[in-house]
């Protein structure tokens, strides 16, 4: 009973590791010929804009395009891609170095 059991076994763990084998080996093959036409999803859609840090497109950087930016880092709401546009240093993302980066330029009131 014993070696029938572990016959039972070998055979069930051989075809499990020849499935998970040939599923991996699949998926790294599939990935290395479809990464290079792979692009983020911020570049396709943000595209360019003229004013950078002009996250809310009023025509001004000031206080509320930082606040608007630290609500998206802080992940209280996503991005829009017109929001992603606006990147201050343009990486496709707004951070809190953005933010930091639109407050430092700020003339003192």
């Amino acid at each position: 009973m014993y070696t029938k059991f572990l016959s039972i076994f070998s055979r069930r763990n051989s075809r499990v590791l020849g499935l998970g084998t040939a599923c991996v080996l699949s998926s790294f093959f599939i990935g290395i010929q479809s990464v290079g036409e792979v692009q983020p999803v911020t570049l396709i859609e943000a595209g360019n804009i003229e004013l950078t840090g002009d996250v809310d497109g009023d025509g001004n950087v000031d206080i509320q395009d930082a606040l608007r930016i630290l609500e998206i880092a802080q992940g209280y709401r996503d991005a829009t891609p017109q929001e992603l546009r606006a990147d201050p240093n343009g990486n496709g993302m707004l951070t809190i170095d953005d933010a930091v980066r639109i407050l430092s330029e700020l003339p003192n009131l």
